[in-house]
């Protein structure tokens, strides 16, 4: 393979989670019409879960107190039950940004150099609601930069158990984006900063979006204790570079307590992929390129009449081996994410987080980059405005003491981020 290919291949695969992360949503009214329960039953505030909005989620999005069409009986089962309110919701988000240093060179992609109006960032449809009384959906459906497609979705049938004393949550998950079925915010489908995308330019291949791929998975969570969970993911069709070669396991455990209103929680999980470059033959041509991820997170968190705090962290490794790419090359990637918000009487809220990537030095797969690492460091400070429920309003700042493996100028990617999220 010509170097000039090699770096191209490499480059979209470290940038991956850039481009493909969306602006991140679980909150949506057709969930509150379907329940009958304020937002504030499972959300300190959105997209953040409640414990509630927790079970809610592992019980496949079913509880409902709606009127609701029927076929059947309670003895021998409906084979119908569906919302007489369409569980249909909309988002729209508008944002403008503001960098420290405007981008050199021509003019281009509506910038004029002064911060990028975009108008909307995001306008999303969703289904969200029940499909019947053990098995529920969300679907999130994105117009986003110009192009139409499938955003985080997860698609869930669960059952509930009695074992003694304890109880017992079995479900199955059809989902396109590795920890979007996560219920914690401490994973990167639903981390920290919620809007706005990844701070740093290079990510893990967990945090690879939604879209590329999609996985089939079962999950158990034993008396509102202990999680576990294993997926199986697949390539999507022309839509990912490089292609996953036949299935990767995904693999997720978490201990979870409450204490009245504090809960904690503690957890890994990780992901295996083998690939080849996409429209490469794949037979007779050697081992394929091997990523490995494995994470640790860990989430306190204290919902009070007024108060509502939550904490999380977050430390991913991955190990890469070019065994396709680059025989003989071995690099290893690191991310760490802090974070924590405070509300005061789910109304003004206050975040900031702090994030640090790190990388084996390799000047093919970072060529681009100072010192040829993708090492990246900073500080994401957010106020919020949430005067009603469905309505957020944002000023975040992004500040690099380190971007893409340089010191010197960082700074000059620091960017104010002014932002409107509506949901209907």
């Amino acid at each position: 393979m010509k170097t000039s290919v090699k770096a191209a291949f490499w480059a979209v695969m470290t940038v991956l989670g850039l481009g493909l992360i969306p602006s991140q949503v679980s909150a949506i009214p057709s969930f509150a019409r379907q329940t009958g329960m304020s937002c504030a039953a499972c959300h300190t505030v959105f997209p953040e879960l409640t414990t509630y909005g927790r079970t809610f989620k592992l019980n496949g999005y079913t509880t409902n107190n709606s009127d609701s069409l029927k076929d059947g009986s309670d003895e021998a089962g409906y084979r119908l039950n569906i919302s007489n309110t369409p569980p249909i919701s909309a988002m729209l988000q508008l944002a403008d940004t503001f960098p420290s240093a405007p981008p050199s060179g021509t003019i281009s992609n509506g910038s004029d150099g002064k911060g990028l109006l975009e108008f909307p960032t995001e306008f999303s449809i969703f289904y969200g609601g029940a499909l019947s009384t053990k098995a529920g959906a969300f679907i999130q459906l994105t117009y986003d930069a110009g192009s139409i497609g499938f955003d985080n979705s997860d698609i869930r049938i669960a059952d509930r158990f009695q074992l003694g004393d304890t109880d017992l949550v079995l479900g199955m998950t059809l989902n396109n984006n590795p920890t979007v079925q996560d219920v914690f915010n401490s994973t990167p489908a639903w981390g920290f900063p919620y809007s706005g995308g990844s701070a740093a330019s290079v990510a893990s291949q967990m945090e690879m979006g939604a879209g590329v791929v999609g996985g089939l998975g079962v999950y158990a969570f034993w008396n509102q204790m202990l999680y576990a969970e294993i997926t199986a993911y697949r390539s999507m069709t022309d839509a990912a570079d490089p292609v996953i070669q036949g299935y990767a396991p995904y693999w997720r455990v978490a201990f979870t307590k409450d204490f009245d209103k504090h809960s904690i929680e503690v957890g890994a999980y990780g992901l295996t992929t083998h690939t080849y470059a996409m429209g490469t033959p794949t037979l007779g041509l050697g081992d394929p390129d091997n990523i490995s991820d494995f994470a640790v997170d860990a989430q306190y968190q204290y919902v009070g009449k007024e108060v509502l705090f939550t904490a999380k962290g977050n430390y991913t490794t991955e190990n890469q081996k070019w065994d396709f790419t680059n025989p003989g090359v071995e690099d290893t990637f690191t991310s760490l994410k802090l974070d924590g918000t405070f509300y005061y009487d789910r109304k003004i809220g206050a975040s900031v987080g702090y994030f640090r990537t790190t990388g084996t030095a390799d000047p093919v797969l970072y060529g681009a980059f100072a010192n040829n690492v993708p090492d990246s460091a900073g500080i994401v400070l957010e106020l919020n405005y949430v005067p009603w429920y469905n309505t957020k309003f944002s000023f975040q700042y992004t500040s690099y003491s380190k971007f893409d493996g340089d010191e010197l100028t960082a700074s000059d990617n620091n960017a104010l981020r002014l932002s409107a999220w509506l949901m209907i």
